[in-house]
């Protein structure tokens, strides 16, 4: 058996599933994908996905013991184990990773939830007031904490790539327990999931305890997500954010990625181009021109949060970075080293280091089974391409090209981009933007 062996099965009701047995350590990966995330939200709806991954947290409605119900994650850590969840634009997954004698609690656990979940008056006010208070917190009270959230408003036109996650404070406090329940039916079915399973497990057992948990659960239609391409846009797009609790101005750039799917070493070579652009002590912009406007701060990189390959719809590759006054000169050295790498290939050895560096980073995280499990659920629920995660880091070490990097340079300094000001300035107003943003 090799470590990248994978075991496929799809189960009456529609569950896809991913075994991923690796017989080194003694722990287990779970993740449960669904195919819903703040893109998927109905009008009027904005902040349902990341409530719902807070609501999915209180439990399933059933009780594994007849005793009260105590929550999800107690019994994760009761067992020695961690969890967590994250909601995206196309996607929310739930995982733990923990000893490999819990694998069956953590089935039990995620089938308890997907058959339904607890939901009550008292749990959506509690779940809705800590919402509010991570926006508080993250978002209108952070230096900055509109990026990277203000990008896709500026570059985007269709309402679903707008989105930012948390959702609008009017509209989650207008959910009501039915509207709750319809969400449930329209996403949370086992038709629109995937149940992925990694680490130190024999297939026979992981795929018993799958059926036996997950095939009761009755096939549920899933709505299908709306289509969220669109074309890139046809002038760059510029705001200015005044930011009461900067220190420093910032300026973010965002540029539309090549498609994931249709242009596959295309996107790949962004990544790289963010990497050399941005990422470790040899980026170009950090021995550049960028030294003379003295940023305190930069970081570039390939996917709204930082993660290539994680939409199968519009995403960025960001540049953030706080400064000086003088943002036209952070765009300067931008425009001039893309110009740079557009004319003359990149130096090899810096290619070469910057892509091994990359693939390096890449395969620590695959030695985490909760990572693991999380990035091949991810890239199997998109793009059913499972096998990706483990093909990613020598794609790019050794797949990835001077000429193609410099494609991919040239096609950003002639692409719209959105450019977003930061500016020190007077509180914001607590409007839909939670910033004040002018044109």
């Amino acid at each position: 058996m090799t470590p990248h062996q994978l075991h496929r099965l799809v189960l009456d009701n529609g569950l896809r599933v991913l075994l991923a047995p690796n017989p080194v350590g003694a722990s287990i990966g779970v993740a449960v994908h669904y195919g819903v995330g703040f893109r998927t939200e109905p009008e009027g709806g904005t902040g349902l996905a990341h409530l719902f991954e807070h609501l999915m947290f209180q439990g399933g409605a059933g009780s594994l013991d007849g005793a009260a119900p105590t929550g999800y994650l107690p019994r994760v850590q009761q067992a020695g184990g961690v969890g967590d969840a994250r909601t995206r634009q196309d996607v929310t997954v739930y995982y733990a990773a923990a000893p490999a004698s819990a694998l069956d609690l953590l089935l039990t656990l995620e089938a308890d939830r997907m058959r339904a979940p607890r939901i009550s008056a008292r749990i959506l006010r509690t779940q809705t007031a800590v919402i509010d208070e991570e926006i508080r917190l993250m978002v209108r009270n952070r230096p900055y904490g509109a990026f990277p959230w203000v990008l896709p408003r500026t570059l985007h036109r269709r309402t679903e790539n707008t989105r930012d996650g948390y959702g609008e404070t009017a509209d989650l406090t207008a959910v009501g327990i039915p509207r709750c329940e319809r969400f449930f039916a329209d996403h949370y079915g086992p038709g629109n999931a995937v149940v992925t399973v990694t680490g130190a497990f024999e297939p026979e057992t992981a795929q018993r305890l799958v059926r036996e948990h997950f095939a009761p659960i009755p096939a549920r239609p899933s709505l299908r997500a709306p289509d969220p391409h669109e074309p890139p846009p046809a002038q760059e797009r510029r705001l200015t954010v005044t930011d009461p609790h900067a220190g420093q101005p910032a300026v973010a750039v965002g540029y539309r990625l090549p498609d994931p799917v249709t242009e596959r070493a295309d996107y790949l070579a962004h990544v790289v181009l963010a990497a050399l652009l941005g990422q470790g002590r040899q980026a170009l912009l950090r021995r550049g021109p960028t030294a003379a406007v003295r940023a305190s701060s930069l970081s570039v990189g390939c996917g709204l949060f930082g993660l290539p390959l994680d939409t199968a719809g519009p995403d960025l590759l960001t540049l953030f970075a706080v400064h000086e006054p003088g943002a036209d000169d952070v765009l300067t050295a931008l425009d001039g080293t893309l110009a740079a790498l557009a004319h003359d290939e990149v130096d090899a050895g810096l290619l070469r280091a910057t892509t091994a560096r990359w693939a390096a980073g890449a395969l620590r995280e695959l030695g985490d089974p909760g990572m693991r499990a999380q990035l091949l659920g991810l890239r199997e629920i998109l793009f059913g391409e499972a096998e990706l995660t483990y093909e990613l880091p020598e794609l790019v070490r050794a797949g990835v090209t001077g000429e193609q990097v410099s494609r991919a340079a040239a096609r950003l300094a002639s692409s719209c981009r959105a450019v977003v000001r930061f500016v020190p300035g007077a509180a914001a107003t607590r409007g839909a933007d939670r910033v004040r943003v002018t044109a």
